[in-house]
């Protein structure tokens, strides 16, 4: 039972492997910039779901404080992104340049 436990995890970091794949296929093609800010917010929730399968799946429970750590830096990723965005969206729409 343990060994299709292990199969079941490796299949779920495989599948989430491709899945980073195409998120980052999506975050650099884009077309729009929210596109990629999505696909940067897609990167980092796909990353820290494999860090917690590999917490369980090694038996180290510190992995599970380093997702949790990753979870608030993806998070600040996105944020800084969007306000970014939004200052460079400001500068284009303002009339007095």
């Amino acid at each position: 039972m343990e060994r299709y436990y292990a199969y079941l995890l490796l299949g779920a970091l495989f599948l989430l492997a491709l899945g980073l794949l195409l998120a980052l296929i999506r975050a650099i093609r884009g077309p729009r910039i929210a596109d990629r800010i999505m696909g940067v917010n897609l990167i980092g929730t796909i990353s820290l779901a494999c860090i917690a399968i590999l917490a369980v799946y090694l038996k180290q429970s510190w992995l599970v404080d380093v997702s949790l750590i990753y979870a608030m830096l993806s998070f600040l990723t996105v944020v800084v992104l969007c306000q970014v965005h939004l200052a460079s969206k400001g500068k284009e729409d303002d009339p007095d340049d």
